[in-house]
């Protein structure tokens, strides 16, 4: 029992260590930049946005049939780079997925709010689940008979691609809103790139993946970073790393925040 007691101890006391989406440099402003696709698919297109379509125009079935590599548009977000700010990146995530789905996006407070998002500490797996589907529900419900997104604890590599690939090709989503459905995952942020190696907790939206290699070293994720300098990260607006490099930083999350197991929001 004094084990037990111990190790919880040692739970609350990483909760309270280790922080989300914070960092302890200064760096020069954000530079905006594109997510380096390793298929056929248009960059950023000058407006804020990425703009993606196929290298030629594909039916429905076609599109469905293509489950090795899929995008949807999504709309590039900055946190305010201020230090109220600084543990706001799964609301700044949020607001990418939603954007996919929405014309209007709610802004950064709004959904924080929703996801009764901790200034301290960020927010839950649990409540950004619900935050996003209580935005989507109107828009979600009628056609698909439910809300979207759930959130799961994910274990092994396979499943979170699984959940990728079927999000993003769904035949549901593409017949019924005209786009495939991003992706929320959980990461440690050490291993990632644009974080000069600075670790915390951090939520991202995958909006785009080539699983064309069938190699965990070559298939890749396209994925929006929203934090501001001060919160650590020093990269562009979307990076694309490989799908073993998204499972180091996953599984690092697993290990390393116990507190929260959802990891997975699709």
């Amino acid at each position: 029992m004094p084990q037990l007691v111990a190790r919880a101890a040692l739970v609350v006391v990483a909760a309270v260590l280790i922080p989300s989406c914070y960092g302890t440099h200064l760096a020069p402003p954000r530079a905006s930049g594109a997510a380096a696709y390793n298929f056929d698919f248009v960059g950023p297109d000058g407006t804020g946005h990425i703009s993606v379509r196929a290298p030629r125009s594909l039916t429905l079935r076609e599109l469905v049939l293509q489950t090795d590599r899929a995008a949807v548009v999504v709309q590039d977000f900055h946190e305010p780079g201020d230090w109220a700010h600084r543990n706001y990146c799964g609301a700044g995530a949020s607001q990418v997925l939603l954007s996919a789905w929405l014309p209007q996006v709610p802004d950064i407070e709004s959904v924080a709010t929703a996801a009764h998002l901790n200034p301290g500490s960020g927010q839950t797996g649990a409540n950004t689940v619900a935050e996003v589907n209580a935005f989507l529900d109107p828009v979600v419900t009628p056609a698909a008979g439910g809300s979207w997104y759930r959130g799961e604890h994910v274990e092994t590599l396979d499943a979170v691609m699984t959940r990728i690939r079927s999000d993003l090709t769904s035949p549901i989503a593409l017949r019924s809103f005209g786009h495939g459905a991003p992706v929320m995952v959980q990461t440690m942020t050490r291993t990632m790139p644009g974080w000069n190696h600075w670790n915390a907790t951090h939520m991202i939206t995958i909006f785009a993946f080539d699983f064309t290699h069938h190699d965990p070293a070559l298939d890749t994720v396209s994925y929006a970073e929203t934090p501001s300098p001060l919160a650590g990260y020093r990269g562009p607006d979307f990076q694309t790393i490989s799908v073993e490099a998204l499972w180091v930083a996953m599984q690092a999350y697993n290990r390393e925040a116990p507190w929260d197991p959802i990891n997975v929001i699709s």
